[in-house]
């Protein structure tokens, strides 16, 4: 959805329709807004870059079935929800639960990007985090600094996404449904693990397992039989019912590595087999993307290091 208008009560239709009906209100002086608005989505997340152009005044009630990350893009915005406030800017982020009611004064001149997540889809993700489902709902801290390095990947992530969303149709990588879910649960999986919410503390403790050699023979098989398919690290800790900080742990322990890099590892040899057989009509995008890769570029530069050669290198032979 791309909508543009100066019209208030337009600006808040369309902004209600994306989010939940609110309260839309200028600052003192204005009497018109300047709003502009692409929203995008898949699956259970989204990208939503929206700008009033005017200083106004946006009260939401409880977002009950989603939760809102907000990054202003320039200018500020004080945020006031669950009992907090938080002054944000570039360099912080307000994040905003689906629990509670928000009052939020957006300055002129500051236009956000908003990453949208699905409630169900963030319970699910924290539950293979943890190995088991949470007993007490998900509740970030208001304020998320964008300026450590695990929030600036995940920002690279939501800018990944906002630009695989704005391509037509047909040449977008999330056309390829396990391709979106696969990155879904990993944009989620790395906000849990970025920004302190309710169960962080949960999240860092010791991953210690009886019988870690054991756990990491059953991962190594089921990623061995299922890596072709739309699997990530958090459903391989689902299947073996332990926290993915378990699963990592015994990894680390047993083989010097992670279950995320052996995964990857899997994949690319399964590219490698695929590529050597050069069936016709195959390309090397095609290939990579069937296998689970997003990022083609990083897939390039892993296949290189690996094999020693492009990918293309080894199609043509």
């Amino acid at each position: 959805m791309t909508v543009r208008t100066d019209d208030i009560e337009r600006a808040r239709t369309e902004v209600g329709r994306v989010f939940c009906p609110h309260r839309l209100t200028p600052q003192a002086g204005v009497r018109s807004v300047q709003l502009r608005m692409a929203a995008r989505r898949v699956g259970g997340v989204g990208v939503i870059d929206l700008d009033y152009g005017q200083a106004v005044r946006i009260q939401p009630p409880a977002l009950e079935t989603f939760y809102l990350v907000q990054i202003p893009r320039a200018g500020s915005t004080v945020v006031r929800h669950a009992g907090h406030t938080v002054t944000s800017t570039p360099g912080v982020a307000s994040v905003l639960s689906p629990y509670d009611a928000s009052d939020m004064h957006w300055s002129e001149g500051s236009p956000h990007r908003i990453f949208y997540a699905d409630r169900r889809t963030v319970d699910r993700e924290l539950a293979r985090l943890l190995g088991r489902p949470p007993d007490d709902p998900v509740r970030f801290d208001i304020g998320m600094i964008m300026t450590t390095s695990t929030a600036q990947a995940w920002a690279r992530g939501v800018a990944f996404l906002a630009d695989e969303l704005s391509q037509p149709t047909e040449a977008s990588l999330f056309d390829h449904p396990q391709v979106a879910a696969r990155f879904e649960q990993g944009l989620i999986g790395k906000l849990l693990l970025a920004h302190r919410h309710t169960h962080s503390d949960l999240l860092a403790e010791s991953g210690h397992h009886p019988h870690p050699g054991r756990l990491v023979r059953r991962a190594c098989a089921l990623i061995s039989d299922h890596h072709s398919e739309a699997l990530t690290v958090g459903d391989i800790a689902e299947a073996l019912r332990v926290s993915v900080r378990t699963l990592q742990d015994c990894f680390r322990r047993e083989l010097q590595t992670s279950p995320t890099a052996y995964l990857r590892t899997c994949r690319l040899d399964a590219v490698h087999r695929a590529l050597r057989a050069g069936d016709p009509g195959v390309s090397v995008t095609s290939v990579a993307v069937q296998h689970g890769f997003v990022h083609l570029g990083r897939f390039a530069t892993d296949y290189r290091t690996r094999y020693g050669e492009a990918p293309s290198t080894t199609l043509r032979r």
